[in-house]
């Protein structure tokens, strides 16, 4: 790696982290953002080159104004809203850009801590900038379908399989602004339904193509395995805090029931059982009898896997659950979910960028599960 790189890669790191001060601090500031790495065939010329560096020579140097170099060559000005210096900048820059018909935009000026989510998305794709271009995976060939006879195949091979290659477990953090590590709040556990196809469905079966009725009795059966294998006096024991998004139905099995009593009433205490929202929808009163039944034994209660256009239909102070598990997608911010009033509760899954921390963050949110956050040891 180049020093020029490796400096740019600090320059991130420092944004990153001024960014989680302003948001900590509702400090009012404007980041003024030119994206050069999507003007190279425009600094081609000598002579446009040097007026875009006339334009930054009024930002290098200046009182009260951060000036931070990305690894794609993208640069960002942060400075206290209002500066002069970040003014005339921007409006030289906008003037000498103005027929550049580039998508985004070149140059953006972003108040902060209100578009503080849009920066971090800058930074994301200034340190990983080929994910948004990789091509999409083609598509396996040769899939059948999903049919109730490969669903019979499956359940037999279940009842003697040991699930314990197919188990995932993934770390729910807490992270707020001001904090300077993700600390471990609890861990997820859920079996790998990818994983149990690509090792115990018959050839060609293909989960993608099932009806649902087929899949929720797969994930009961699943579900059956997963509460077996946590029920183990052992794991029980070293559980500690943990969710387990499971289908109604599966609260009331004898699986369950051992689950239960293999945790004790103190173990019950810092484990969540989650339902999906599809679950929910589809038997209403199947999912109040699971949610009395839990709680009766002391169990939390989540709705597990929710999407924004979810919220309107299943609002959460409605349903009775201790916790929401929001999913991220790019289209989220603009989709302005209604989040309950009690923010602790919101967890922000799929929190793989830094986009998606930056928003929780704007939202009043601190509990996350994602790649990018893994806790100390974890």
């Amino acid at each position: 790696m180049t020093a020029a790189a490796t400096a740019a890669g600090g320059d991130a790191l420092a944004l990153i982290r001024l960014l989680r001060e302003a948001v900590a601090a509702a400090a009012p500031r404007e980041a003024l953002l030119l994206r050069l790495g999507g003007l190279r065939p425009f600094l081609r010329q000598r002579h446009r080159r040097r007026l875009v560096e006339d334009a930054l020579d009024l930002l290098r140097g200046a009182a009260r104004v951060r000036l931070f170099s990305l690894p794609n060559a993208d640069l960002v000005a942060v400075a206290p809203r209002g500066t002069e210096r970040l003014r005339e900048a921007e409006a030289a820059l906008r003037a000498l850009l103005a027929a550049e018909d580039a998508a985004p935009a070149p140059v953006a000026l972003l108040r902060l801590p209100e578009e503080a989510s849009a920066l971090f998305a800058a930074v994301e794709a200034a340190l990983v900038p080929s994910a948004a271009a990789a091509p999409p995976a083609a598509d396996p060939a040769g899939g059948d379908g999903f049919a109730v006879e490969d669903l019979a195949a499956m359940e037999r091979c279940l009842a003697g399989a040991d699930l314990s290659a197919f188990l995932r477990q993934r770390p729910v953090c807490r992270l707020g602004p001001g904090d300077a590590e993700p600390e471990a709040a609890w861990r997820e556990w859920r079996v790998s339904l990818p994983a149990v196809f690509a090792a115990l469905a018959p050839p060609g079966a293909d989960a993608a193509a099932a009806s649902p009725w087929l899949l929720r009795r797969l994930r009961r059966a699943l579900d059956g395995r997963l509460l077996a294998a946590l029920a183990h006096p052992e794991r029980a024991a070293a559980l500690g805090a943990a969710s387990l998004c499971l289908s109604p139905a599966s609260v009331e099995t004898p699986e369950f029931a051992r689950f239960a009593e293999a945790l004790g009433p103190l173990g019950r205490k810092d484990v969540a059982i989650g339902t999906l929202p599809e679950d929910v929808l589809a038997d209403p009163a199947g999912f109040a009898e699971a949610r009395d039944a839990c709680r009766g034994r002391g169990f939390r209660v989540a709705l597990a896997g929710a999407e924004a256009a979810a919220l309107p239909l299943l609002p959460p102070h409605r349903l009775g659950v201790d916790l929401v598990h929001l999913r991220w997608s790019p289209g989220l911010p603009a989709a302005a979910p209604a989040l309950p009033a009690a923010r602790g509760t919101v967890v922000l899954t799929g929190a793989d960028t830094a986009a998606a921390v930056g928003w929780g963050w704007e939202q009043g949110i601190a509990l996350f599960e994602g790649r990018l956050l893994r806790p100390r040891g974890g």
